[in-house]
């Protein structure tokens, strides 16, 4: 006869039907799904063509310092190539079921809240001290760092369900 005991979660998921690693590795629920294959697959292949564009244009600027157009593209390329991944992104969230979408939304939430407290810290001290900001500081890279908080809530959120 069946027992109706809940059935033992394997250690790796802490108890969430999605794996662990995918969730604090890559920020998704994995690749298992057609849409998890095709945001892991074009975000892979638009960091690749960011970092080679980016390099190239880079050289060729050094190169032709008359020519100003290289330095424009080497301006363009991280923008473009993350707002590429955004739209994949959200073309992913749109195919997940409702508790998925539920729980990446909330995580997405949660690192915005923090990124806004770190920010308003920062700043708030900077204030008070007087740092004089080198522009490496106000560099809107520094938003990638949030990614891992992303993934970390996204574990701790998926955990309660």
């Amino acid at each position: 006869m069946p027992s109706d005991a809940p059935r033992a979660v394997s250690s790796d998921n802490d108890g969430s039907k999605w794996p662990a690693a995918a969730m604090l590795g890559y920020g998704t629920f994995g690749r298992r799904t057609p849409a998890g294959r095709r945001y892991h697959t074009r975000t892979a292949i638009a960091l690749i063509a960011m970092v080679v564009l980016c390099l190239a244009a880079a050289i060729l600027a050094g190169d032709f310092h008359h020519n100003s157009s290289w330095r424009v593209i080497l301006s363009l390329v991280p923008g473009v190539a993350f707002l590429y991944i955004t739209w994949e992104f959200h073309t992913y969230i749109l195919a997940l079921d409702e508790l998925a979408r539920r729980i990446q939304l909330e995580a997405m939430a949660w690192t915005y809240l923090t990124g806004l407290g770190v920010a308003a810290l920062v700043g708030g001290v900077a204030l008070v001290y007087g740092w004089q900001w080198n522009r490496l500081w106000l560099n809107p890279l520094w938003f990638v760092f949030l990614e891992p908080v992303r993934a970390c809530f996204l574990y701790y959120i998926a955990r309660r369900y």
